[in-house]
């Protein structure tokens, strides 16, 4: 009878750690329904630089954020007066109005819909269109393909303060540090080239629009401007003594062909640069056709 008693103890206590395991397993497994971010992640925004241009600024996110979470937290870093505006660079200044408050992030396959607070209108006229560029560039990424603006629960139709229409879905077609050097209303290219400034000894990158009379291959463009300093202060040249001997276009690639070897910080202006014109996957980059480096659209180093 005792033998049979201390059986069946053994058989529940058995029982009792075998559930508390199980239910203690099912609380690790983690919820797939929204994509998660670990902590400590360090995330690109773009905002006001100290000369007035949308630069790229990086900032770490100390928590574990849907990816929801993560577009509304860079969101609140941008706005003015807001405590989280330490996180940004000291060269950076917060681009969207104060008490400007981000209400809703929905995210629908690659487009996000961004609910802001009435504030954001409030806007001055001069950094309106700029305000724009910097959200869009910030949301949008090889995953995330466009944005939709909302204010005030109704889509934002036309740039704050002025007559010009925003398209439905903002891409980064949309461009960022627009300028224009056109005569002509045919053959009109638009490049985007990415710059770097400099700022007590540490280099940030400015990505710049421009609207030329020029039919020439893009790459050949991108090229020029990265080799002169044609916008001048506050901008650097950085491709010396280098000549594009030739290049190849692919479906996937492009394979570019210099007269020497290019170095890092080189490499990063010149991938930013094509991959913000052409949609390839792969950079080739070859020192008097020996090949030197290879860059991926995944792997652009920050």
């Amino acid at each position: 009878m005792l033998k049979k008693k201390a059986i069946n103890r053994f058989l529940l206590t058995t029982i009792i750690f075998f559930i508390i395991f199980i239910i203690y397993n099912l609380k690790l497994v983690p919820d797939n329904k929204k994509e998660e971010k670990v902590s400590n992640t360090r995330e690109t925004v773009y905002t006001l630089n100290d000369d007035n241009y949308i630069s790229k600024a990086e900032v770490y996110v100390g928590k574990v954020f849907t990816l929801e979470d993560i577009i509304k937290e860079k969101l609140e870093i941008m706005t003015e007066e807001n405590n989280k505006n330490a996180l940004l660079p000291s060269y950076f200044n917060p681009i969207l109005p104060e008490n400007t408050r981000v209400l809703d992030v929905v995210v629908e396959d690659s487009i996000v819909k961004v609910y802001f607070s009435e504030e954001l209108n409030s806007i001055s006229e001069e950094q309106s269109e700029k305000m724009i560029e910097a959200i869009v560039y910030t949301i949008t990424d090889d995953n995330i393909l466009g944005i939709e603006i909302y204010v005030d629960g109704k889509l934002l139709k036309y740039v704050p303060h002025s007559k010009k229409e925003l398209p439905t879905i903002l891409t980064k077609d949309y461009g960022i540090n627009k300028t224009y050097d056109v005569i002509a209303t045919k053959d009109i290219n638009k490049t985007i080239t990415a710059y770097y400034v400099n700022y007590q000894d540490n280099y940030y990158e400015v990505p710049v629009t421009k609207y030329v009379n020029d039919s020439r291959e893009k790459i050949e463009i991108i090229f020029d401007n990265l080799s002169s300093s044609v916008l001048g202060l506050p901008f650097i040249s950085l491709f010396d003594n280098i000549k594009l001997i030739n290049y190849k276009i692919t479906e996937n690639s492009i394979i570019i062909n210099f007269n020497r070897e290019i170095s890092k910080d080189e490499l990063n202006l010149l991938s930013d640069s094509i991959f913000n014109n052409y949609d390839v996957k792969k950079i080739i980059i070859l020192d008097n056709n020996q090949k030197k480096y290879e860059k991926t659209k995944k792997n652009i180093e920050n």
